[in-house]
């Protein structure tokens, strides 16, 4: 909806034949696109300014403004008057303006905006997520999840990441090697050699689980290796991905022996 060429001095340009609401009311730009200039930055550091569709409470149009950013702060906050006066902001793209800069590159403008699908449904990607609001339900296009709203976060209702895998570390062959991710859940199973020895008592790092399928908290289960006594070890998930092996204290395991195991646990949103 907002992009820039590296033409004009700082302009931004709002595409034609787009329209949004805001907070119910109706904008639409059906002629022809438009540009805004932004102001010059000579802080000497770096600023990010805010293109938004603001609502003014005083008579209830609708038009496009650019909130222009604190140099090194990072990106402005939208305003969200919710009684009958000021404005309610509506965010569009980030922009950043470097130093001395006298024109921006497409590069420059990160989209922040979501859209509505043909059924009404809101579609985002993690970078353009509504803020969160009771009961709101969501699509992220760029991880197939359904996302609901309690009012304060997040939480997948209806997603399935397909079968996937964890990122095995050095010395492992997998026979089985196997995660997914189904609505909040997540399922890994694993059959796996080493080809050195485990000290007693070690920690040894197998692999890491794909992005989204990190648990909400330190998992920890058994692993099973071959042997006359069908010993067991611990397998852990970790809330950084890690997934490990650890030997008990006066027990080691000797190279080349199977270790089969699984955890399920509620991944993190």
């Amino acid at each position: 909806m907002v992009y820039a060429n590296g033409t004009g001095t700082r302009q931004v340009f709002v595409r034609a034949s787009k329209s949004a609401v805001v907070e119910g009311y109706f904008w639409q730009n059906d002629a022809s696109e438009f540009s805004k200039t932004l102001a010059a930055n000579t802080s000497g550091s770096t600023r990010i300014d805010l293109v938004v569709l603001r609502l003014n409470r005083s008579d209830y149009s609708v038009s496009v403004q650019v909130v222009q950013g604190t140099p090194g702060a990072g990106a402005p906050a939208t305003t969200n008057a919710t009684g009958t006066s000021g404005w309610w902001e509506l965010p569009l793209a980030e922009v950043t303006v470097v130093n001395n800069a006298t024109t921006l590159a497409s590069t420059d403008v990160v989209r922040r905006c979501w859209y509505l699908g043909e059924d009404g449904m809101i579609l985002c990607k993690a970078a353009t997520m509504p803020p969160p609001s009771p009961g709101r339900v969501v699509f992220r296009t760029d991880t197939g999840q359904y996302l609901l709203s309690n009012g304060t976060g997040w939480s997948a209702t209806a997603e399935d990441s397909g079968l996937l895998s964890l990122s095995l570390s050095s010395g492992w062959t997998a026979a089985l090697n196997r995660v997914q991710r189904r609505n909040g859940t997540v399922v890994m199973a694993v059959n796996v050699t080493r080809s050195t020895s485990i000290p007693a008592g070690a920690s040894v790092k197998v692999g890491q689980l794909p992005a989204g399928c990190y648990p909400t908290f330190d998992v920890p289960g058994q692993a099973f290796y071959g042997s006359a006594s069908g010993e067991s070890v611990r397998l852990k998930a970790t809330t950084a991905g890690g997934v490990y092996i650890e030997a008990p204290l006066g027990r080691g395991v000797t190279d080349s022996r199977a270790l089969d195991g699984s955890l399920t646990f509620h991944a993190a949103s």
